[in-house]
């Protein structure tokens, strides 16, 4: 199984693209959590994005490995002034919401494989900025759509 890990800053779309597929372990995961880390520098300071995280085909090599990468996109969406709808699984979470550098996600994308997760997902999450997808393609046509202010 072929890795992709790769972030990286689309300034015409205002867009962040992340992208994880493959057997990931925990190195990998890091390396990932930099590569976002760098993109969201680029990104110029009170500017509004869409986000579009790809993990379709992604797979931990194990269950710390999963621990590590599921709080990444959370918290990175939180210092960007976002609240990901998946967190209300989870009455206990409490996240606080900032604008780091005045950078706000206003859209998102998300993408994985497991048809039955992402459908629970999109019915039970989902708003008019924030879509669950099976299909890359589809949350890549979707993710464009969305006009920004």
């Amino acid at each position: 199984m072929t890795k992709i890990i790769t972030s990286f800053w689309q300034p015409a779309e205002q867009m962040v693209t992340t992208r994880l597929s493959g057997l990931l372990d925990t190195a990998d995961i890091q390396y990932w959590e930099n590569t976002l880390i760098e993109t969201m520098k680029q990104v110029p300071d009170n500017t509004d994005v869409k986000m579009l995280v790809d993990l379709h085909g992604f797979k931990a090599e194990n269950f710390e490995v999963h621990k590590q990468y599921r709080n990444i996109i959370p918290l990175l969406l939180a210092r960007h002034g976002y609240r990901i709808g998946y967190l209300d699984m989870f009455p206990e979470a409490t996240i606080t919401l900032s604008t780091e550098r005045g950078i706000r996600t206003v859209a998102m994308a998300n993408v994985h494989q497991d048809e039955t997760k992402m459908k629970d997902y999109q019915e039970k999450f989902s708003k008019s900025f924030e879509q669950y997808f099976t299909d890359s393609a589809a949350a890549l046509a979707w993710i464009l759509s969305v006009k920004l202010n």
